[in-house]
């Protein structure tokens, strides 16, 4: 019997005798917008230090997701940098030689910044800015296809990439991510704030505009006051909210990459499974990269006169919690942990006995 499973993207086989296959596919946002506002007033130096020193592990994730990001930094002083791009490159893309670095120095915004954090005001001079720059950008875009003719494809294609927006590009998804040690203190409602972010991309596409902050939590001994707007604004947006005052921001950063991207680390099964019958396989592209298959104890690569597109790596991740898988029994889900996590568009095939108790009462 085959089930398909609404929008968790899995397939049910179960045969009488209780054996059971779930099998996931693994999705992510292909373009990725990402904004971060980043406090640059005088006591977020060590903050701006630890944040440069732990964005290693966030952009590898995107990587493995094979996202096509673009990455820029402004800062919470509104009325001095009116929310305009900061650092050389101020876009941060996977062409560059070494987007880690440059990033890393981006995020280095300095202290010399307002006291008065206004980071939603300079998130929405920004995005007002960089969404008519676009704008002008399709336009070209547009009549340059009009303009085509029946010489159609490759002319199509070169005006679209001729004419392609630095920032706030068609399709791409937008995230937003708060980095302060004090509140947020822009005028004006947060219900403002919040409904003009959802729909920078246009009314119908809210859930394609996401929000994080890392920030100043209740009794947080080293930031100078809670982020309680950043933390209502987030909770809103349905984000991730991470403390300011972490010695390392590897995990957080991981966090939010993650749901920044869309890639999945958890995958609930659909049954009640016998916990040492579970086996896990991941199965991969053709065309995937290396770096982007996850950890595997054994790896078979069939691809030899297969299509790019065919499924021909057959990955079987180790057992553990670290760079490997688990089961929680008490959530009823496979947990990837470190390098295992599966890559974009890879098959997951979970295959395990039903509890028998599981069974009979069915």
């Amino acid at each position: 019997m085959a089930v398909s499973c609404g929008n968790e993207q899995r397939l049910v086989q179960l045969n009488s005798d209780g054996f059971r296959q779930d099998v996931f596919e693994q999705e992510a946002a292909s373009r990725l917008d990402l904004l971060w506002v980043i406090d640059n007033s005088a006591s977020m130096e060590p903050h701006q230090k630890r944040l440069a020193e732990g964005l290693d592990r966030f952009m590898k994730l995107l990587d493995r997701g094979n996202v096509d990001y673009r990455i820029a930094v402004t800062t919470t002083d509104a009325d001095k940098n009116a929310g305009e791009f900061v650092g050389t490159p101020a876009i941060i893309a996977p062409s560059l030689a070494n987007p880690v670095s440059a990033f890393s120095k981006n995020v280095r915004v300095g202290t010399e910044g307002s006291g008065h954090e206004e980071a939603f005001e300079s998130a929405r001079l920004a995005i007002e800015r960089e969404a008519q720059n676009a704008g002008q950008i399709l336009v070209q875009r547009t009549d340059c296809k009009n303009a085509c003719g029946n010489t159609a494809a490759d002319c199509l294609a070169e005006c679209s990439e001729k004419y392609e927006p630095a920032f706030m590009r068609p399709e791409a998804h937008l995230h937003l991510i708060f980095v302060s040690d004090e509140d947020e203190q822009s005028l004006g409602e947060l219900r403002f704030f919040q409904r003009f972010f959802e729909t920078s991309l246009g009314v119908g596409n809210e859930g394609s505009v996401r929000a994080a902050a890392i920030c100043g939590q209740e009794n947080d001994t080293c930031a100078k006051a809670s982020g309680r707007r950043y933390g209502e604004l987030v909770q809103a947006m349905g984000g991730i909210t991470a403390s300011i005052c972490d010695d390392n921001f590897g995990d957080e950063l991981e966090a939010i990459a993650l749901d920044a991207a869309g890639l999945k680390r958890r995958f609930a099964l659909s049954g009640r499974a016998l916990n040492d019958t579970i086996t896990v396989e991941t199965f991969y592209r053709c065309d995937t990269e290396p770096s982007w298959v996850g950890s595997c104890e054994q790896r078979e690569d069939a691809c030899d006169g297969k299509l790019p597109s065919d499924l021909g790596i057959r990955c079987i991740p180790p057992q553990g919690n670290t760079d490997g898988w688990t089961f929680d029994a008490k959530t009823g889900a496979v947990l990837f942990h470190g390098n295992s996590l599966p890559g974009l568009r890879s098959k997951i095939i979970i295959s395990y006995t039903m509890d028998p108790d599981a069974l009979s009462a069915r």
